[in-house]
């Protein structure tokens, strides 16, 4: 985490260790996470093609008009789902963790098969998201670096036309059996059940990325039914679902003054990867990692409404993982 995100990797050390966290180590902390950033960018230019050294996830969302100021009701709403997935997350992960340490026989059995257990996780794994099988329906054929990248992108999935650039990446979220949604539900709920899974293997990887995985998919659905419902600024009949005026300005881009901006449902990822990570780690600056992530802070506002938002009630809620 340190080595690719140096200030906010700093940041999250202190806040997932505040009991135990000696102050007098920040500098050291501090001067450790830039020699490692640096040294992991540079290296990704000489040895991996990069051509600069730029951000993890880099984002180009527009600088003008990145979000609605009623947007932010909405993005609230995603602190909030976030809060109470990364609650039951917690649960969940405790709860099979306790069953697989209070299982007496099980244990006794695992002792003597030590590679046993993580064999058969990692067959199921492979064979559940194997690109030709269901794997498909959840973008089994990426890389996570390609998954997060896909899911901050700044264009919807969901719309008619497409570039040649947008149908290559959207080309790997949709079959010819099922479309974006089916793609997008099917990777949260394969990731949300599955990492929790292999976190109890005995190989060392970490939570975070999972974690952000799933609310990075949460946030993109929000996204994409945001522009569904909202495509043009507008909802034309909307008396049909509510007792309010037959034409009725909403959300959508409409913006004061008259100017119309497109929902991007990349922002709502971001905001959800945030959010979501950061009620499960019970931290804050999981806010400042999308940014170094990203490259950008357009959505500075309301990835802090979520972030905040979703810490409040996980904290209720269940300690964090």
């Amino acid at each position: 985490m340190i080595a690719r995100h140096r200030f906010s990797g700093v940041l999250f050390s202190i806040e997932v260790t505040t009991v135990y966290f000696a102050v007098r180590n920040y500098w050291r902390g501090f001067f450790a996470a830039v020699c490692g950033a640096a040294v992991f960018r540079l290296l990704a230019v000489w040895f991996d093609g990069a051509d600069t050294v730029t951000a993890l996830f880099k984002t180009n969302f527009t600088m003008d008009f990145p979000f609605d100021p009623q947007e932010l009701f909405v993005f609230a709403l995603i602190g909030v789902v976030a809060g109470f997935g990364g609650a039951l997350y917690v649960w969940l992960h405790r709860q099979y963790v306790m069953f697989m340490r209070n299982s007496k026989t099980l244990n006794k059995f695992l002792q003597k098969n030590r590679f046993l257990y993580p064999g058969i996780v990692a067959w199921i794994v492979s064979s559940v998201s194997f690109p030709l099988g269901f794997g498909q329906f959840m973008a089994g054929d990426l890389t996570t670096h390609q998954q997060v990248i896909n899911l901050f992108s700044n264009f919807t999935w969901t719309k008619s036309n497409f570039t040649v650039e947008e149908l290559d990446v959207l080309n790997h979220w949709t079959t010819p059996y099922s479309g974006v949604w089916v793609s997008l539900i099917g990777f949260v709920l394969f990731t949300f059940f599955f990492s929790i899974i292999c976190s109890t293997i005995p190989v060392p990887s970490g939570i975070f990325i999972p974690v952000f995985k799933i609310g990075a998919g949460l946030g993109r659905i929000v996204g994409e039914l945001m522009h569904t419902l909202f495509p043009y600024g507008k909802i034309k009949d909307l008396h049909k679902f509510a007792n309010v005026f037959e034409t009725k300005y909403f959300i959508s881009g409409m913006r004061y003054g008259g100017k119309i901006a497109q929902i991007i449902p990349g922002g709502y990822a971001t905001a959800g990867a945030a959010a979501f990570s950061g009620s499960v780690t019970h931290t804050i600056s999981t806010s400042v990692i999308v940014f170094e992530m990203t490259g950008q802070v357009t959505h500075i506002i309301p990835i802090m409404i979520a972030v905040l938002t979703s810490n409040a009630i996980a904290a209720l809620l269940q300690p964090s993982a």
